[in-house]
């Protein structure tokens, strides 16, 4: 394996900022290929979703009053989702991701 390992409870939920340092968003969710070999299987992250209001998507769903509350709250407060290419991002410090880009190349 070339790459480290770093949980993904070190992950979600991290702020990640632009190369400038301006906020884009929290991790909120991460795809994973399963790179299969002969010594075990490796799950390998394809991509980040970040999203600017990414702590109102922890409400239960099951609640269809909230559900509903929480989209018009979203098209409100102007909630934006971004799906970003693992290549995109720096985790050399999990607590601190950064975006190796502009935001608005997101």
């Amino acid at each position: 394996m070339t790459g480290r390992s770093v949980p993904v409870s070190a992950m979600v939920g991290r702020m990640v900022r632009d190369e400038s340092g301006r906020r884009i968003g929290r991790v909120e969710e991460l795809s994973a290929e399963i790179d299969l070999h002969r010594h075990g299987n490796d799950y390998v992250v394809t991509r980040v979703v970040i999203g600017r209001y990414g702590e109102l998507d922890h409400v239960p769903s099951a609640v269809q009053v909230v559900c509903s509350g929480r989209q018009r709250w979203r098209r409100w407060a102007g909630y934006r989702q971004y799906e970003i290419p693992w290549q995109w991002l720096d985790f050399g410090d999990p607590a601190h991701p950064r975006l190796r880009r502009a935001a608005d190349d997101a």
